[in-house]
């Protein structure tokens, strides 16, 4: 199988340094340009984006909300598949990324782990045979809250059981520790988290290779259309 060709935007994020150490000895992915704030030698800075001249599959996007429209019309312009991972998209943002999702294959899960896939399955289950389901979320002191996972739970509960999630979030950690809880059922990411949460966004770009426009694809979907599991 050929290597998916990424242009990773905000490589210079915790996720696309770890994933450009990653992708430099992987089989099956190629970040073959990187886009950062900043000029450096080697990258390309967004101003440029419209110049490329770089052959890629895919857009893989770790950056900021304040580029978010012009990612999306880039890869729509290029008839791309975008991978998009930037937190705080406004509801318009969201409606215009849903939009888009009909015309171009994009993957906007809010969770991006296979193990926390698990965790989320498992919540969801709890949910139809209890009627009050309490996340409790604690994070890294700088993590925005509530986070794209909490609220992926939150949906697919609705979604699936018709129940509501409360959701209290707290951020106490210094160190990099993001943990989810309801009940009984835990998980728990630190240390190494970008570097997994960075190699599990290079197995969805394999994922995403072929797919056609479908509406937004998330890691459940994704999972069942491959026929794949939490070993992949």
């Amino acid at each position: 199988m050929d290597k998916v060709k990424i242009l990773w935007i905000g490589i210079s994020g915790r996720t696309g340094v770890q994933a450009e150490k990653l992708s430099s000895g992987s089989l099956d992915t190629e970040i073959v340009a990187g886009i950062r704030r900043e000029k450096q030698s080697g990258y390309y800075t967004i101003d440029e984006l419209d110049s490329l001249d770089i052959d890629f599959d895919m857009i893989i996007d770790f950056s900021h909300t304040d580029i978010f429209d012009r990612v999306l019309d880039f890869a729509l312009k290029h008839n791309k598949t975008l991978i998009s991972g930037t937190s705080g998209l406004s509801d318009n943002q969201l409606e215009k990324l849903e939009r888009a999702s009909h015309k171009i294959p994009i993957f906007r899960g809010g969770n991006f782990r296979f193990e926390i896939e698990n965790f989320i399955d498992s919540v969801v289950e709890y949910a139809k045979t209890h009627d009050e389901i309490n996340l409790i979320e604690t994070h890294y002191k700088t993590k925005k809250v509530p986070s794209e996972t909490a609220k992926v739970i939150a949906k697919r509960v609705y979604e699936e059981t018709g129940k509501t999630v409360s959701i209290e979030s707290r951020l106490e950690y210094d160190d990099y520790i993001n943990d989810w809880r309801v009940e009984d059922l835990h998980a728990r990411i630190e240390k190494n988290g970008f570097e997994t949460l960075a190699r599990d966004v290079l197995k969805i770009a394999v994922l995403m290779k072929n797919k056609k426009p479908n509406g937004l694809y998330s890691l459940k979907s994704i999972l069942v259309d491959c026929g794949k599991n939490d070993n992949l």
